[in-house]
């Protein structure tokens, strides 16, 4: 694979950011963006879900800190987030918007407790292919509890960056 990769990740409780640093030792990534929201949900207690799952399902603005981006440099493009309520954070949803792009080969990892983040991604795979022309989906990958099933996550990376 070339080196014209870009990652853009939202880790919310360090899940995802495990996932971000062990793709960037695996694969040559150019650029990675970490997604840094103006408005994030309290990061305890009920609030957290509650909060944090009406504002994913409402696909609510939270305001990000700008990026400075030109989509030429890149072919490819993996997106990295965490499964809120069933779909993907407002985080990664705002950048989408924010940030459109097109004829851009993706790929996506999902992190998740119960270990199946493919329906998050499914609603991803409509935004972006519906949303931007030319994108094409090529693979992904749904990692369960990242930081507690470290040796596991390792080696579900290496084998889904061994194309």
């Amino acid at each position: 694979m070339d080196n014209n990769i870009l990652l853009v990740y939202y880790s919310f409780e360090g899940n995802t950011e495990y996932v971000a640093r062990k793709l960037a030792e695996t694969i040559d990534i150019k650029r990675t963006i970490r997604l840094h929201p103006l408005s994030e949900p309290p990061h305890e207690g009920i609030k957290k879900f509650a909060i944090g799952g009406k504002s994913a399902l409402r696909h609510e603005k939270v305001g990000l800190q700008q990026i400075e981006l030109n989509y030429d440099e890149y072919d490819t493009i993996f997106i990295a987030c965490p499964v809120w309520a069933a779909t993907y954070p407002p985080a990664v949803g705002e950048f989408l918007d924010t940030y459109p792009f097109k004829n851009k080969k993706v790929y996506f990892i999902g992190c998740s407790a119960g270990g199946n983040a493919y329906g998050m991604m499914n609603k991803l795979s409509r935004k972006i292919l519906g949303d931007y022309s030319g994108n094409s989906i090529v693979a992904s990958l749904s990692l369960k509890s990242p930081l507690k099933n470290r040796e596991e996550t390792d080696r579900k990376i290496r084998d889904f960056c061994s194309w």
